[in-house]
């Protein structure tokens, strides 16, 4: 199961220009959406399970924050990893297409995507280090494939030197496996 790709030189992500950015702040995490039903819907698809049925996003406001943040807590437990101080950014698209647009874009379009020997679709969600961003289309956002994204910014933030994408993508296909068993 492959789903991202870490780029280690990127732009910061841009919601489209018509809209304002809103930021919703988590223990670990600010979260850049466009309008209040991005985030609840954000809210909803990485709920566990059925949990989205028992409460409510735009009833509880904390509820964003309590995933995220429980989603980081049990991917540093599984990877071993505690990095101190760790803070990334997610930045919340509504569409796929959006997300490629941003993902060229941050390796400088799909010329430059493929001249990098990078063959195939480009990812439905990535993590960039330089800018310490997931991004993420909330159209197909799930808690595993924000959880594989997650395990990238806390292996990236545990390691001074951040290791190769393929040993970070090792580790988090590792915590995809473990992740779904919690």
């Amino acid at each position: 199961m492959a789903f991202a790709l870490v780029l280690p030189l990127f732009l910061p992500p841009a919601l489209p220009a018509q809209e304002s950015q809103k930021t919703y702040q988590t223990r670990y995490a600010a979260i850049s959406y466009a309008e209040e039903k991005d985030l609840h819907t954000f809210t909803r698809n990485t709920g566990s399970g059925l949990s989205f049925l028992r409460e409510n996003p735009e009833r509880n406001p904390l509820l964003a924050k309590t995933q995220v943040d429980k989603i980081v807590e049990t991917i540093c437990s599984l990877l071993d990893m505690h990095p101190p101080n760790l803070r990334f950014n997610i930045t919340l698209y509504r569409t796929q297409e959006e997300v490629t647009t941003a993902y060229y874009r941050a390796s400088g379009g799909a010329n430059a995507y493929k001249s990098q020997g990078i063959s195939g679709a480009a990812p439905i969600s990535f993590y960039s280090h330089r800018t310490r961003n997931i991004a993420v289309a909330i159209d197909n956002i799930t808690d595993g494939i924000l959880g594989h994204e997650i395990a990238h910014a806390i292996i990236s933030a545990y390691f001074v030197t951040p290791p190769p994408a393929r040993m970070q993508e090792i580790l988090a296909q590792y915590m995809d496996k473990h992740f779904r068993d919690q």
